[in-house]
């Protein structure tokens, strides 16, 4: 116990002797933190490293990760890469990917997203290899105690080297494993192990010193300085970065840690850019290029840490040189290169640093933030808080200010939310003083408090005039008084001094007060606001923040302008404004801060570029005299000068990172960031998107925006990299993507992809061309079909024309023929009988005008009965026979007349032929009456071969055809035939003279 006191003096001593951390300067960059709840599989993992892309890969004990700098996505098991357990990565000079584990060593294709196993491990020997780095073109790892090069193209072996580290261990102490020095160097590299560091030449595949002995681990971490010098973490407490030389076998200490009661940890060397990094523990500095000289220490933008809670356990560089901090058990911490130089004013209470009013006093190093509930925070302008006034005098619970000033004497005056009088604070910020009321005596007035939303107006020598929603408040400065005046019977948020007088917004209309009297001057209509919330000015124009965007005024009270997020704000919510030295309005929202710049485009600032938040609040904003301007917030005040926020050169590659048809994940089994056509059938139309920005800053720090072509009009801005989903029209489009830093409606594009969305067959163009082609030929058949139908129907009413004409023809003959023929007859018989003398000629005569006329009214019978109908049966003409014959058998005595047999009544005859074969049976029998002399007449009906036939026949003398050439009696024939002809009839003659004569009718 005795010997504390020393120790204690000889390490106080040693702080002296080394370079010391305690009044270092800090550097604030941007740092982004990513733990489990934001995906990552655990809080300390095994490896990390960065392929082309600029993926980012994570090695853990239970699997592997790849971070987009959004979003992690675990990578499985799969061919050419076995196994995933406590990897190794390796990073080639050409960017190349090498995985270590315990199946050998594979490569990644990122032009495919694909594995090749290039090397095996011995299956006696599953731990992964150790990668050494690459020399002379080789690439060299660990296996064992084996030094194997691999041929860079081939991966085949090109020489193994053993290192038999085994000959040098001290049985007595537990193994340590070996650890490899971070660097080649001149083809040399360190190793320590069981308690031994080592020096191997790769080149001579031998060691270079004797091996030297080390009692103690001297850290996870070793790092080449020269050919024979090694960094190392001593093991004082506190920690320490030592140099080994292996030529003189001695140490000396380099850089001492910051917190010498802590036990020894983590040391990390690392060289950024020009920029020599040393880690302790938590904390990262950067050193001059002996590491001897700590210069200034890097913390985040709330001024901790870098790390935070947890030490440090590897430092990677990106592609674009940004810091990844792989720490102990608190995740991954990411440093932007490239930060923003905005100064942050804050307390370690997220709760307590809402500040709703803020003055920055450099004559006197204080920036005052006035916060709710809170009281006052002071800082010196090194951001450091160095006093906290909580309440005011004689009061319990702490105070909200929310207007703070300074007087003509240089104290304090400040307005707080729900005070009935504004306080003054002594410039010493030793005392506090209410400010006395001075009238006019209104009761109702005097009482009413400091309202939330307030802003000071304007000040002179004299006096401030300050506004606090519907009140105006005077406070003069020589006798310490103030008096407040009502302007308006509902809440006013803001109010400024504009061309002589005090303006403000009210119900939709803008109202102009009188600078000395607060009388109302004039109104001014102003709709479509949703309520003004804060003023500012330049030489020419009234800039007003309102709900609904930003209204632009000139001094003839013209709107030039009305900006909201339609015409590419951030927001639509304007929290408080301010005027640069150069003219530009700057614009606090629920979106972080942005410039509005003379094109009405935007530059925008978010939390991710070093502000305390997105959210600010209104009216907190003041622009100091040297030009930064400040900005309060709900968690703290953000600082800039508006000159210093200088573009980066910026190299940005815009990556799809995830293509979804219909919902399901597409182009699993390839780089989907190398997709640039797409063509797809009709019913996977649902195409969803998710893209991201690989450059210099964080993802979520860039703008967005993204159209289809022949969907979109114009660039649409996506925030916080959503995805974007469209459901697609059969046709062909272009997806087009880009980031900036701020909104460009005149952007080009920086990643494209062809899509081309298939129809169903039955919208293709040979479908519907083939169904045109079928469509008008069918037309042409329905054309075709109805003017031959017009055709068939014009040609069949010409033929029933022409068919009529020829019955009207056929019955005029018949008529002529027959009646005619009759009537000729009856004339010539007539005549005779007036010329005749004896009387049995005229008996004769007598009875041939008989039979005349019989023949006349028979046929003219006949004619009408045919064609009473269209369509007679078979067994209406049979009947139209037997009557026919039945009067006969009165008429001539002397012959037996019969009509036998049947006729169907299925069958029908169109009239005209029902006519003809009931004449020719007609004409059949008046020539057997008239020429035959037979006793009988015989008239068979019957059905052959389904076929109806009629037989007329007699027993009379019969007759030779030829002989009844120009006969009566053979004219008589040859109308039968004429008749049988016309009405396609079978018609048969049988005669024998002595025999008699058979007519057969076949229909």
């Amino acid at each position: 116990m005795q010997l504390r006191p020393f120790i204690a003096f000889l390490f106080f001593f040693s702080l002296l002797q080394a370079p010391r951390l305690y009044a270092q300067d800090i550097k604030r960059f941007n740092v982004f933190s990513f733990s489990v709840n934001e995906g990552l599989l655990q809080t300390s993992m095994n490896d990390i490293a960065f392929d082309r892309n600029n993926f980012c890969w994570l090695s853990f004990p239970n699997g592997i990760q790849k971070f987009d700098g959004k979003n992690f996505t675990s990578v499985p098991i799969q061919p050419g890469l076995p196994d995933d357990k406590w990897v190794f990565f390796f990073r080639r000079s050409d960017g190349e990917l090498l995985v270590s584990h315990s199946m050998g060593i594979s490569r990644y294709d990122i032009g495919s997203n694909r594995f090749t196993q290039v090397y095996s491990n011995d299956i006696n020997d599953r731990k992964p290899a150790q990668f050494i780095g690459e020399d002379d073109g080789l690439i060299y790892f660990l296996r064992s105690d084996k030094v194997v090069a691999l041929h860079p193209v081939t991966f085949r072996v090109v020489k193994e080297s053993f290192l038999n580290f085994s000959n040098y261990r001290n049985k007595s102490l537990p193994p340590t494993g070996v650890t490899i020095s971070a660097n080649i160097f001149n083809h040399r590299i360190a190793f320590f192990s069981d308690y031994h560091l080592f020096m191997w030449d790769l080149r001579k595949a031998a060691f270079v010193f004797e091996p030297a002995v080390f009692p103690v681990f001297p850290g996870s971490y070793l790092n080449l300085k020269s050919g024979n010098e090694l960094f190392y973490l001593g093991t004082e407490w506190g920690g320490c970065l030592k140099l080994y030389n292996f030529a003189t076998h001695t140490s000396q200490v380099i850089s001492r840690g910051k917190e010498p009661d802590k036990i020894p940890g983590r040391l990390i060397l690392h060289q950024w850019g020009n920029k020599f990094l040393l880690s302790f523990f938590n904390r990262l500095f950067e050193t001059d290029s002996s590491r001897s000289s700590i210069r200034s220490e890097m913390v985040n933008y709330q001024n901790k840490p870098v790390a935070e809670f947890s030490s440090v356990a590897r430092i990677r560089e990106d592609n674009f040189g940004n810091l990844y901090l792989a720490t102990v058990n608190d995740g991954i911490k990411k440093i932007i290169k490239n930060s923003y130089p905005i100064k942050y004013y804050g307390g370690q209470s997220r709760a307590d640093n809402f500040v709703i009013g803020v003055f920055p006093d450099k004559q006197n190093n204080r920036v005052i933030a006035g916060t709710s509930l809170n009281g006052l925070c002071i800082f010196d302008t090194s951001q450091r808080l160095v006093k906290h006034i909580k309440t005011l005098p004689g009061k319990t619970t702490a105070f909200s200010p929310n207007i703070i000033f300074k007087d003509n004497r240089g104290d304090y005056i400040l307005f707080a939310w729900g005070e009935h009088t504004p306080w003054k604070l002594s410039k010493d910020l030793s005392t506090f003083r209410p400010l006395s009321f001075a009238g006019p005596v209104n009761n109702q007035l005097k009482e009413t408090g400091i309202a939330y939303f307030s802003n000071m107006v304007f000040k002179n020598n004299e006096y401030a005039v300050c506004h606090s929603q519907g009140q105006l408040y005077r406070t003069n400065f020589k006798d310490n008084s103030f008096t407040k005046t009502g302007i308006s019977g509902s809440n006013t948020m803001s109010a400024i001094l504009y061309d002589g007088h005090i303006v403000t917004h009210s119900n939709n209309e803008l109202m102009f007060f009188d600078t000395a009297s607060f009388r109302e001057v004039r109104k001014l209509p102003l709709k479509n606001t949703g309520d003004v919330r804060c003023f500012a000015k330049d030489q020419e124009f009234l800039f007003i923040g309102s709900n609904k965007g930003i209204f632009k005024m000139d001094r003839n009270d013209r709107i030039l302008a009305h900006l909201t997020k339609e015409t590419g704000l951030p927001d639509d919510c304007i929290y408080a404004m301010e005027v640069d030295k150069k003219g530009f309005l700057w614009c606090s929202s629920n979106k972080g801060i942005f410039r509005l710049n003379k094109d009405n485009s935007v530059f925008r600032l978010k939390r991710e570029d070093g502000l305390q938040e997105n959210e600010f609040n209104t009216n907190v904003v003041f622009g100091e005299a040297g030009g930064e301007l400040f900005f309060g917030g709900i968690n703290g005040v953000s600082s800039f000068y508006p000159g210093s926020l200088t573009s980066f050169e910026e190299k940005i590659n815009v990556l799809i990172t995830k293509i979804r048809i219909n919902d399901e994940e597409a182009y699993r089994d390839t780089a989907v960031w190398n997709i640039n056509e797409m063509t797809l059938p009709y019913d996977k139309n649902a195409i969803a998107f998710d893209f991201i920005a690989m450059s210099n800053n964080n993802p979520g720090q860039y703008i967005y925006q993204y159209k289809m072509e022949r969907i979109d009009k114009g660039w649409i801005q996506n925030d916080d990299l959503q995805t974007v989903r469209y459901l697609l029209p059969p046709g062909e489009y272009i997806f087009q993507v880009a980031a900036s830093r701020f909104f460009n409606r005149s952007a080009t594009a920086m990643r494209e992809i062809h899509i081309i969305i298939r129809p169903p067959f039955w919208k293709t163009w040979w479908f519907l061309a083939g169904m045109g082609l079928a469509f008008f030929s069918l037309m042409a058949v329905l054309i075709h079909q109805y003017i031959r139908r017009k055709f068939k129907r014009k040609l069949s009413r010409l033929e029933s024309e022409h068919q009529v004409q020829l019955e009207r023809e056929r019955i005029s003959r018949d008529l002529h023929d027959s009646i005619g023929a009759y009537a000729n007859a009856v004339l010539y018989n007539t005549e005779l009988l007036e010329q005749e003398q004896q009387e049995t000629l005229r008996v004769e005569l007598m009875k041939d005008l008989k039979f005349a006329s019989k023949d006349i009214i028979t046929s003219l019978r006949e004619t009408i009965w045919a064609l009473k109908k269209d369509h007679y049966t078979q067994q209406d003409c049979l009947m139209r026979i037997r009557n026919f014959v039945q009067p006969f058998s009165r008429y001539y005595p002397h012959i037996q007349f019969k009509v036998q047999g049947e006729a169907t009544a299925e069958e029908s005859l169109h009239y005209a032929r029902a006519l003809n074969v009931v004449r020719i049976v007609q004409e059949a029998v008046t020539n057997a009456i008239k020429h035959s002399r037979a006793q009988h007449v015989n008239i068979l009906s019957g059905q052959v071969n389904k076929q109806w036939r009629l037989e007329v026949s007699d027993d009379g003398k019969g007759f030779e055809a030829q002989q009844m050439s120009g006969t009566d009696q053979g004219n008589g024939l040859e109308n039968m035939k004429q008749r049988a002809a016309e009405a396609s009839i079978q018609l048969e003659f049988r005669s024998k003279p002595g025999v008699g004569t058979t007519i057969v009718i076949t229909v």
